[in-house]
């Protein structure tokens, strides 16, 4: 297993993937903590916090992340070097998962470093009540842990289903069409969406989302889901 990190940690810090990511996601928490500071007018505690811990950019940024680099195993054809590492290849995704989950705590770290420059003056200005220590705490940590487990449940998306193309079409069209038409028929339901439960562990507040702790396990029962049907997908699959 350390030999399979130690891999995956090399080929993300010697390709373009992270990086790229990395800016996109810099460019995109820029322009969402602008927006809902300037034109949202937050002032109330919950949304003061959402603006920091940018829930939504890291949700959708961190799964991509974790979609596209899976994918690109099967892409590019380099997984099967990687099966030459370590043959068992549930094992070999798990190492690809645990990897990710670590470059997608730095990559989220940069966003909240963006987050927090740009947020904390402009929300200085707000009215309402000023947030307080335990409510920066709960942003910074929210949001990094969304950033780790977006990124591998993102890597078991990928390995499920394999095609760059589809996976990433239909990762966005999860998050962005059938989670509001869900929450919109059954808001009990959709608040069990993994896209939901992404946003509720990074600090969004509303009043369907789940609370804390249970989006914490949602997202884990997601992962894990997911991650059980790609092992008996991918035991199938020809990679060669």
């Amino acid at each position: 297993m350390n030999r399979v990190l130690r891999s995956e940690l090399l080929k993300l810090r010697t390709t373009r993937t992270a990086l790229g990511f990395a800016i996109a996601g810099v460019l995109l928490v820029l322009l969402v903590v602008l927006v809902t500071t300037l034109a949202g007018n937050p002032t109330t505690i919950s949304d003061k916090r959402a603006v920091l811990s940018i829930g939504d950019p890291l949700a959708v940024v961190l799964l991509l992340f974790g979609v596209v680099g899976a994918t690109a195993e099967y892409r590019h054809r380099t997984v099967a070097a990687g099966a030459l590492i370590l043959p068992s290849r549930l094992r070999l995704s798990v190492g690809r998962m645990v990897a990710y989950g670590i470059a997608g705590l730095l990559v989220g770290s940069l966003m909240l470093v963006v987050a927090f420059a740009i947020g904390i003056p402009l929300l200085s200005g707000a009215s309402g009540p000023s947030l307080g220590t335990g409510d920066y705490v709960r942003a910074v940590g929210g949001s990094l842990l969304a950033c780790g487990l977006g990124a591998m449940l993102g890597v078991a998306i990928g390995v499920l289903v394999a095609n760059q193309v589809a996976a990433v079409v239909g990762t966005l069209v999860i998050f962005f069409v059938a989670d509001p038409l869900i929450i919109a028929a059954s808001a009990t339901v959709g608040k069990f969406s993994f896209g939901d439960a992404l946003t509720a562990v990074a600090g969004r507040n509303t009043a369907h989302e789940l609370a804390f702790g249970a989006a914490v396990a949602v997202i884990i029962g997601w992962t894990a889901l997911a991650l059980t049907i790609a092992a008996w997908v991918d035991a199938r699959r020809d990679i060669s």
